[in-house]
């Protein structure tokens, strides 16, 4: 009988601990950032994807620097004129604002940290997607306001 006894307590521990796991992984994988091939312009980027606001709100903090080929890419559930501020921000960078017909509705070209934290930049055009790209892209690989983006979200959920 006590054999059984813990036979059953040790199932219960097993469950206890499984469920734990599974919650963790839920959690970490809700605040991983997916990332997406993004052509833009005569270039192609790896963007990190941020698409939930806990991933938007960290974007490229603390970021020292960014290789020729990564971006990260900010999707938004709806079309507004997405500000970006250059907070916590320690890479000069070109900011690119796409519609969600995947067309560039404005640009920002060298944002730089100097500018200060209070520093915001708004595009003028409604927007549902923000890239930030290494400082120098935009003239670098042709990248023009009314021109489209090639990128596939998938079945990416945004909130």
């Amino acid at each position: 009988m006590k054999r059984m006894g813990d036979v059953g307590l040790a199932v219960i521990i097993i469950g206890v601990v499984a469920l734990i796991l599974a919650a963790a992984v839920a959690v970490f994988s809700a605040n991983v950032q997916s990332r997406v091939s993004l052509n833009i312009g005569d270039g192609v980027f790896t963007a990190r994807l941020a698409n939930t606001p806990a991933l938007r709100d960290a974007a490229l903090n603390g970021t020292t620097d960014l290789s020729n080929n990564q971006a990260l890419m900010m999707a938004y559930p709806s079309d507004s004129k997405w500000p970006i501020s250059m907070k916590d921000i320690k890479t000069s960078m070109d900011i690119i604002w796409i519609d969600k017909d995947k067309k560039i509705v404005y640009i920002v070209m060298n944002a730089s940290p100097d500018s200060g934290v209070d520093s915001v930049f708004t595009p003028k055009s409604d927007a549902r997607y923000v890239v930030e790209l290494p400082a120098g892209s935009v003239d670098n690989l042709n990248i023009k306001s009314g021109r489209s983006a090639v990128f596939d979200l998938g079945e990416t959920v945004v909130k």
